[in-house]
């Protein structure tokens, strides 16, 4: 009998325990959203006050990681305005078929009408030679040697358009071998040449936002693990308390979202300062050549993602540099 009771009261208190410690479980306290929500906003609070307290250290940071920022979105937004430039050219392109000198008026009508009864071709306008002297003589500085030349030595000139722009270079190399031309002139060469640059400009703004993106991220980094070495005593005092990592790590996760936001917020002002500062020339450059080419800035596409980017390095950034921070003060 005595063995039946205490059996059954070893069973008794075996249950008991789950159920204490499931009981302990649901007793303690949970932080809901609102009060998560309020700790975040008091952190956030925290690490915007203690920047401005450091105003200095926090200026010298910002210059940094704004500096490094903005090389790459420069060279992005060059990179853009390159392409509008050339989008524009490409789609201006004519082939210059530049007839015989011994060719009257009435063949290169001829020509002309047979060029345009062909399926790949778009447009074919016929220039004389006297509106060609005309062209010339509205250009300063050649009236001498025009006057030096006597006759009119310019022939006629058939300017094509293609009906496909890919398939101006086989029909360039046809105009060629057509009977009465002269010459022929299409810019395939050096637009070939200038997508080439292009292609290495956009790999040079691809490199220069990963490793400026990293020095700035390194500065950020660098700028909070000063910060928690500043409060290593204060830090102390809460982990003693029995505050968690997660909690030490808040505030400073929030100085650089504040470092990582305001940098990317400077390298969007700079590159606007330097379209601005450059937009007079280039526009005075692109009407000599009697063209209405603007310089863009970012848009806003380009300035969220550089506005993301910023707040990622720096959040990521101090993230790392806390929690190496903190794993030295417990190994020390």
């Amino acid at each position: 009998m005595n063995r039946r009771v205490a059996a059954a009261s070893d069973k008794s208190n075996t249950d008991a325990a789950p159920r204490a410690a499931s009981a302990e479980r649901h007793a303690a306290p949970r932080v809901g959203l609102r009060q998560w929500l309020l700790l975040h906003r008091r952190a956030l609070a925290d690490a915007l006050s203690r920047l401005t307290a450091r105003k200095l250290a926090s200026i010298m940071g910002l210059l940094l990681a704004g500096l490094a920022m903005a090389l790459p979105l420069t060279l992005a937004t060059l990179s853009r305005n390159l392409d509008r430039l050339v989008g524009g050219l490409r789609s201006s392109g004519e082939i210059a078929v530049f007839l015989q000198p011994g060719l009257d008026a009435t063949d290169a009508k001829k020509q002309a009408t047979a060029l345009r009864e062909r399926a790949d071709v778009a447009t074919v306008e016929l220039r004389t030679p006297a509106q060609g002297l005309l062209e010339l003589q509205s250009i300063p500085g050649l009236d001498e040697a025009i006057a030096a030349a006597g006759a009119n030595p310019l022939p006629y000139l058939l300017l094509v358009r293609p009906a496909d722009e890919h398939n101006a270079s086989p029909l360039a190399d046809l105009l060629a071998t057509m009977p009465g031309v002269d010459q022929v002139q299409h810019d395939r060469q050096w637009r070939d040449r200038l997508q080439r640059m292009l292609g290495l400009l956009h790999r040079l703004a691809i490199a220069s936002f990963v490793l400026f993106g990293l020095a700035a991220l390194l500065v950020i980094a660098n700028h909070v693990r000063l910060e928690v070495e500043m409060r290593r005593e204060e830090i102390g005092i809460i982990k003693l308390l029995g505050a968690s990592d997660g909690f030490v790590r808040r505030p400073f996760i929030w100085s650089g979202f504040w470092l990582g936001s305001c940098s990317a917020l400077l390298a969007i002002v700079i590159t606007q300062l330097l379209r601005g500062y450059f937009a007079a020339p280039v526009q005075s450059l692109a009407a000599s050549y009697e063209s209405d080419f603007t310089v863009h800035g970012p848009d806003a596409a380009m300035m969220l993602t550089t506005l993301a980017f910023g707040v990622l390095l720096g959040s990521f950034g101090a993230y790392v540099a806390s929690s190496l921070q903190l794993a030295h003060h417990r190994a020390s």
